[in-house]
């Protein structure tokens, strides 16, 4: 009987010694490689886990940061315990602090800040902030060597004058929307626009205006919607509504109350929407101003703005909150424009109010001339001698000591009177109901307090458009390279 006939017979019988060795010969082969493979994978998605979490805590400080100017930072950095609010101050279990106390002033500008036991989604890291605003400030004094803040020349020897921090610098492109803060958009303006054209009685004024000057019937009603259509250079715009209407005027409400949601501590947020209303009037027709919805071409009423988060202060309960308005002015209107802050919210206000400039560019940045709303430099400066503009404050609990307003208004607020520091006054074209004010906190946009109301206090900071760069570092690696995880940098320009 041969050794195959025998297994056979036995059906128990099973792989020889010599096969058994072989098979896991092949199966050690194969496995080691793959099990290698797996560790390593393992390892690049913790690696890759971690360097998420550190990402979203940049990104998160970043986006805290663009809440407020240098000024706010600085308090919160120096004294955390009377409220820190540039992200939720439970996510840091080993403290902030400013790294470098003192170096920020108006002739320094560069600010650290850190960040020490970040807890992200359950890792821990390290932060460091630079805060850069000397590429905003003034011009470099000549002969003066300017290096960043890793000692690299950013400029030749004192030739470069460096933009301010003022009306041209004025862009919310970068700006959290969603919390406190309205940017006037073209649809908006559009929209005003299209809503009184859309008003019965001034399609029939206007038309009986075009067959009197010797428009043909069947062709009315097209030129009509010409008049609007923003496509057409001959078409009603921001440039020329004072050549076409006889009255032009607007009010833009800012309607702050409490709301019925609360934040991470328990404290009620606050409800901030816009109300925008023109009014036009044609050979003596006036235009109802409109309210409705955007899509239809008209006005909306009460546009919100999303929620805004109250800074407590800790120590006395103290209440304030941002709000920002960006918008486009009516140049060459028959009345100022009127800016009012209903504020019902209870909280201090940190207001900022900058113009914008109608300025669209082509794929290299320039300004495009041929658009039909374009105002060349000349144009513009002769617009803005005779600007004005009229801020209102309905707030019963309003206190003076604790507002503040930051804006690039200029002139268009204060008045010839106010150059050079002549009057300490509040200027007429700002009132608060019901309050009567002798001194006012009035910032430009460059971080100089204007000559209104009170000096600011030696080496006193407010710069509010800066470069940022944010560093996260593994735990206690705080200020190691080796222990980098993720940089980012931006500014708060764009």
């Amino acid at each position: 009987m041969t050794a195959e006939d025998r297994r056979k017979l036995n059906k128990d019988a099973g792989f020889s010694l010599l096969e058994l060795l072989i098979a896991v010969v092949i199966l050690a082969i194969i496995v080691i490689p793959l099990l290698n493979l797996f560790l390593s994978s393992n390892k690049l998605n913790i690696k890759s886990r971690q360097t998420l979490r550190a990402t979203t805590a940049a990104q998160d400080i970043m986006e805290g940061l663009k809440a407020y100017n240098m000024e706010e930072i600085r308090a919160q950095f120096d004294d955390p315990a009377s409220g820190f609010y540039v992200i939720d101050s439970r996510m840091i279990k080993g403290g902030v602090k400013e790294e470098a106390p003192g170096k920020g002033n108006p002739t320094d500008g560069l600010y650290v800040f850190s960040m020490k036991e970040l807890n992200m989604q359950g890792s821990k890291f390290d932060a460091k902030i630079e805060i850069d605003g000397r590429g905003y400030m003034s011009a470099t004094p000549a002969g003066t060597a300017m290096k960043d803040h890793d000692a690299h020349p950013v400029s030749p020897t004192g030739t470069e004058t460096y933009k301010f921090n003022d009306a041209a610098l004025a862009d919310a492109r970068s700006i959290d929307k969603n919390n406190g803060t309205f940017v006037e958009s073209e649809k908006y303006r559009r929209a005003a626009l299209e809503g009184a054209f859309k008003y019965s009685g001034l399609e029939t004024a206007v038309k009986a205006s075009l067959k009197a000057s010797g428009v043909a019937d069947s062709d009315i009603d097209q030129k009509y919607r010409d008049l609007y259509d923003e496509t057409l250079p001959t078409a009603v715009h921001y440039k020329n509504l004072t050549s076409f209407f006889d009255e032009v005027s607007r009010t833009i409400t800012i309607d702050l109350t409490t709301s019925a949601e609360v934040d991470a501590d328990g404290h009620p947020m606050v409800d901030m929407k816009i109300t925008q209303f023109y009014n036009f009037t044609y050979n003596g027709i006036s235009v109802p101003p409109s309210s409705g919805d955007i899509g239809s071409g008209i006005l909306v009423d009460a546009m919100p703005c999303g929620k805004i988060t109250r800074m407590v202060d800790a120590a006395t309960g103290d209440e304030k909150i941002n709000v920002n308005l960006f918008y486009y002015p009516l140049y060459e209107a028959t009345a100022p424009d009127q800016i009012i802050i209903n504020n019902t919210s209870g909280a201090d206000l940190n207001l900022l109010i900058a113009k914008l400039r109608h300025e669209k560019t082509d794929a290299s940045g320039m300004p495009i001339p041929t658009d039909p709303e374009y105002l060349t430099d000349p144009q513009l400066m002769a617009a803005e001698q005779t600007y004005r503009a009229e801020i209102e404050i309905n707030d019963t609990h309003f206190d003076a000591d604790a507002f503040s307003l930051k804006t690039n208004l200029g002139l268009n607020l204060v008045g010839q009177k106010y150059m050079g520091g002549v009057s300490a006054e509040v200027p007429t074209q700002f009132s608060v109901k019901e309050k009567s004010l002798n001194q006012l906190n009035i910032f430009t946009l460059d971080g100089v307090r204007s000559p209104l109301g009170k000096a600011g206090a030696p080496g006193e900071a407010t710069e509010l458009i800066y470069d940022v760069e944010v560093t996260i570092y593994e735990e206690g690696g705080f200020d190691d390279d080796t222990k980098r995880m993720v940089v980012i940098g931006g500014s708060m320009m764009n």
